[in-house]
């Protein structure tokens, strides 16, 4: 699945730096900010019960040096469950520290980084240049401080980020202080500012041509049925057509439900679906495409997976014949959205299924948890696969390592590769939680935001819901700041 990752990882925090932040702070145990390396190698040692080579020795590590090491040795070494070990660590350790990002501690700490000048006061342009610093637009926050002159206490500081976070979840304020803390650690105190710029706006075009391949599996009659995956679809389509101007006659809908065997989710008319969806694209035009189903993992036969692993798609006749010749793998996926995606041609892909946040092989988690989700979507592969399955380290590029790419690609996945996606019942409607999400966050914007608010919202939708933490996955980093299909909704 690291294919594409190896050579230009864009990959955003898949821990949040408020979960980093607690296990630093009960590993910190003098207050320096910093750990010792020699710490850190005992503590992974111990938390994953096998020696994992960490190179740490001798060194000293900062909150954002400690979070990019986590991330790296978890995809390293996926069998030792790093992050899930990590964060399990935490939970057996909660009451220790105080969860809140925006605790009275915290934004003492943050007042003090500030307060340079020791006049015991901020004024405004000292905030607005932590908030562009965060890459916060201030155009977006700045009637957030009329009723604020300046601050004059940690307790004023808190009380406004606190409203600024309640009023703009999107923007995920708590998570980006907790950040900005870190960074002022390993810097020693504040850090230099002085060429912060916020994202820049993009100014994006109509789209020449809107098409969407929209397929929902339910697997009617199966032992492995589904309640949610059509409606997904229909609700997608929907939003599309209302929300975003797709004309109905551009939406290829398969699904179980239509009475029409040319639009039953089989193998082959999605792979006709998928060549539906391409033909005659050209730079301007807006693709979309959602699966909502059982996904599965089944062990690379290839070579071409530093994993070992395939993640794939099961389509409705899965279960007529052997893997892989009767699932949609993630090598076709790869080659379908990214390899064959013509330059210039916007395309959005949502794969609200299991073992998905790779699907597309763009790697940009942002999140973790490690509790099963309700009703999931995932498909036990046959005997034969499942006993053939094989596991060990990967080979990853060092985090930070890569180069943007040119493919204007995203895809959202409904949770990272070693959870499950929820098939529930929300608001009395059988569906699946990322969809629902999805939606509900976009109303709640507007129809429009940038990609990774929409991907906060999502999330923040989804918390203490379900366990599943969606993922958003892309080709390079500033595709993250540009609007959500480059339409104004």
């Amino acid at each position: 699945m690291n294919r594409l990752q190896a050579k230009m990882p864009t990959r955003a925090s898949f821990l949040s730096p408020s979960s980093m932040s607690q296990v630093f702070t009960l590993m910190d145990q003098d207050g320096s900010g910093l750990l010792n390396g020699d710490e850190v190698q005992t503590m992974f040692n111990t938390i994953c019960g096998a020696e994992v080579q960490t190179d740490a020795s001798g060194q000293s590590y900062s909150l954002p040096d400690f979070t990019q090491m986590v991330e790296y040795l978890d995809a390293q070494y996926p069998d030792m469950k790093v992050a899930v070990n990590l964060m399990q660590y935490l939970k057996e350790n909660a009451g220790a520290v105080d969860p809140d990002p925006l605790s009275l501690d915290n934004c003492q700490k943050l007042f003090q980084v500030l307060d340079t000048d020791g006049t015991g006061h901020l004024d405004l342009n000292e905030l607005f240049q932590m908030f562009t610093f965060m890459r916060i637009h201030i155009g977006q926050i700045v009637a957030s401080f009329q009723e604020y002159g300046e601050v004059t206490s940690a307790e004023e500081l808190q009380q406004l980020v606190k409203e600024m976070d309640q009023k703009f979840p999107q923007l995920e304020i708590d998570e980006k202080v907790v950040s900005f803390l870190g960074v002022s650690a390993a810097a020693g105190g504040k850090p230099d500012m002085s060429s912060a710029e916020a994202p820049a706006e993009v100014e994006e075009a109509e789209p020449t041509s809107k098409k969407a391949l929209l397929v929902g599996i339910n697997y009617l009659g199966q032992s492995s049925e589904l309640g949610g995956c059509i409606n997904d679809v229909r609700n997608q389509m929907q939003c599309l057509i209302e929300k975003f101007g797709f004309s109905e006659d551009n939406i290829l809908l398969l699904t179980e439900d239509q009475d029409d065997d040319s639009k039953l989710p089989l193998k082959a008319n999605i792979q006709e679906g998928f060549r539906w969806l391409f033909d005659g694209a050209s730079e301007g035009d807006l693709l979309f495409f959602q699966y909502s189903g059982h996904g599965s993992q089944m062990t690379d036969t290839s070579g071409t997976e530093a994993d070992g692993k395939n993640e794939c798609l099961c389509p409705l006749d899965c279960g007529d014949g052997p893997w892989p010749e009767y699932v949609i793998l993630d090598n076709e996926v790869y080659e379908t959205f990214y390899e064959g995606l013509p330059d210039g041609v916007k395309c959005i892909c949502v794969f609200d299924c299991c073992h998905s946040a790779t699907i597309s092989d763009l790697q940009c988690t942002r999140e973790i948890s490690f509790e099963p989700a309700i009703g999931s979507r995932w498909m036990e592969p046959p005997e034969e696969v499942a006993a053939s399955s094989a596991t060990g380290a990967r080979t990853v590029a060092a985090p930070g390592s890569g180069s943007p790419g040119g493919k204007m690609l995203w895809t959202f996945s409904g949770c990272q590769d070693n959870q499950t996606s929820a098939d529930a019942t929300i608001d009395g409607v059988r569906q699946g939680a990322l969809t629902w999400g999805l939606l509900k966050a976009l109303n709640e914007l507007g129809g429009k935001a940038r990609y990774d608010e929409l991907l906060a919202a999502t999330r923040r939708n989804l918390k203490d819901k379900y366990s599943q933490i969606p993922a958003l996955s892309t080709s390079c980093e500033e595709n993250l700041s540009r609007v959500y299909m480059g339409l104004s909704g």
